[in-house]
């Protein structure tokens, strides 16, 4: 062994095991029964481009194709990732609404419901010259006499076509409230929402319509029935439910989550100095 051109050359024995191990995978491919250009099997052929052919005439370069023909077979059609991304996004557009379902508070779900108790409200009024059902008399089609019955029920089974089921008005926590089960069995005990019977369009933004029953009136709960709400009232949540929060609708289609230290100032900003809550 000629230890000076070793020494000359460090980079040689690499090369050459490198050369030897090409030369070695290209012996391996034994699904070619003989080399593209036609010579016979076992011939040596001679190198191309500087790389040496090894046993059956194969070269490193038509191996390294053969390789890659194979991986081409082996890969997914457009049409198949086309058909893979579709089902993935099937099934995540069945997922995710259950799972946003499952987190949601009950608050949150509270003030869903609200929300679509006021658009039914919105839409009567939008079609009956911008008055509630609460505003018009029963021969005009509306529910104005029931407002001294000391039930709530008849207000909102007048817009019941305009809503999804009656079980929209049963909040999710008020557990002494049952959902009804049709729209002809409806009665207060079925209900967890007050309305407000002198709500207007008029300052839609300001005026509240409907909202969450658990209310306080100088520290005492707000019974069943017709409640007056004059400016000397201070009003708040009751601590048990919603955390000392609540929801309330306004005449303008908005809902919002009304805290504890903030709703007497809604409350007495009302468009009008009295107003008429129906409470179930």
């Amino acid at each position: 062994r000629d230890t000076s051109r070793s020494a000359a050359f460090p980079g040689r024995s690499n090369v050459q095991m490198a050369m030897r191990f090409c030369l070695s995978a290209a012996d391996r491919f034994d699904h070619v029964a003989a080399p593209v250009d036609g010579r016979a099997p076992g011939k040596a052929v001679p190198a191309k481009n500087g790389l040496a052919a090894g046993a059956g005439g194969v070269t490193v370069e038509t191996a390294m194709k053969t390789l890659s023909a194979k991986a081409k077979i082996s890969g997914l059609t457009l049409i198949e990732v086309l058909v893979v991304l579709a089902v993935l996004f099937i099934l995540a557009a069945m997922l995710l609404p259950n799972l946003a379902h499952s987190g949601k508070s009950p608050l949150i779900s509270c003030l869903s419901q609200l929300k679509q108790i006021d658009l039914g409200f919105q839409i009567f009024a939008t079609d009956n010259g911008g008055e509630f059902p609460m505003l018009k008399s029963v021969t005009n089609g509306g529910t104005m006499e029931f407002i001294y019955s000391d039930h709530v029920f008849p207000h909102f089974q007048k817009i019941s076509s305009l809503l999804v089921q009656p079980k929209l008005l049963a909040c999710p926590i008020d557990k002494t409230r049952q959902a009804a089960t049709n729209w002809e069995a409806l009665n207060d005990l079925n209900i967890s929402y007050f309305l407000n019977a002198d709500a207007s369009t008029n300052n839609p933004s300001h005026s509240i319509l409907a909202g969450d029953r658990f209310l306080q009136a100088n520290g005492q709960q707000v019974k069943s029935g017709l409640f007056t709400l004059t400016t000397n009232l201070n009003m708040s949540w009751t601590p048990d439910l919603h955390l000392g929060r609540g929801n309330l609708a306004f005449a303008d289609g908005h809902v919002e989550i009304s805290k504890m230290d903030s709703l007497n100032s809604t409350l007495q900003n009302q468009p009008l100095a009295t107003n008429r809550f129906c409470v179930p």
